[in-house]
């Protein structure tokens, strides 16, 4: 999707993968971007605007990133994290055999989860037949400064949020710094490379995990 000023791409719709449901942050995130003046912001900023002076943002359902967030500007990929629930565990192991990461295993005193290993990708959710396994925490990871071209590099990641709102005013926020700080003829990918971004903790993340620092 491309709008004045900015572009916009997300994974396929109704994927049965999905972590989560990316379409209300599409519309929300849609309209605060076109709020910003883009368009005339960057032909202040450039002699003439092409393609590649456009912020690019990837929206992704889930971990896999097939709308490629690592390398755009702004991604954001949902997650959800299992939990083990004290329903009883059948012993079927369908879990551990879905989990690409190897991240669960059975042991006699039934499932375990290894977070260290876990991506939060919601797999291991979608075949287990007796809830032993639940979704918990469910939100977006935030990265930014990716970019594809002469000098590649894949994005970092500033964070993690719980809500659209939370996402959408972080890149809000990030692009309107780099329109009012970044130089004449400085491209956003560039401006983004030198900067260190993480995600403040809201009043609604009071359960984020505290990896989380402070914005800018």
């Amino acid at each position: 999707m491309r709008q004045n000023g900015f572009q916009i791409e997300h994974c396929r719709p109704n994927c049965p993968r999905s972590a989560c449901d990316w379409h209300n942050l599409l519309t929300m995130l849609t309209q605060k971007l076109t709020e910003l003046n883009l368009q005339q912001a960057l032909t202040a900023k450039f002699d003439s605007v092409q393609f590649h002076h456009l912020p690019k943002i990837s929206l992704a359902g889930c971990p896999n990133g097939c709308s490629l967030p690592d390398i755009k500007d702004f991604g954001v990929s949902g997650y959800v994290v299992p939990q083990i629930t004290d329903i009883p565990c059948s012993g079927c192991e369908a879990c551990a055999r879905a989990c690409l990461e190897a991240a669960i295993s059975k042991k006699s005193q039934g499932i375990v989860l290894n977070t260290a290993r876990c991506i939060s990708c919601g797999d291991c959710l979608r075949v287990c037949p007796t809830g032993t396994l639940s979704a918990g925490e469910r939100g977006w990871t935030i990265r930014y400064g990716g970019r594809v071209g002469r000098h590649p590099q894949f994005a970092k990641v500033a964070g993690q949020v719980l809500t659209d709102e939370e996402a959408v005013s972080w890149i809000c926020a990030a692009l309107q710094c780099y329109l009012e700080q970044g130089q004449p003829q400085e491209r956003l990918t560039h401006f983004l490379n030198s900067l260190e971004l993480s995600r403040v903790k809201s009043e609604s993340g009071q359960n984020a995990r505290e990896s989380r620092g402070a914005i800018f």
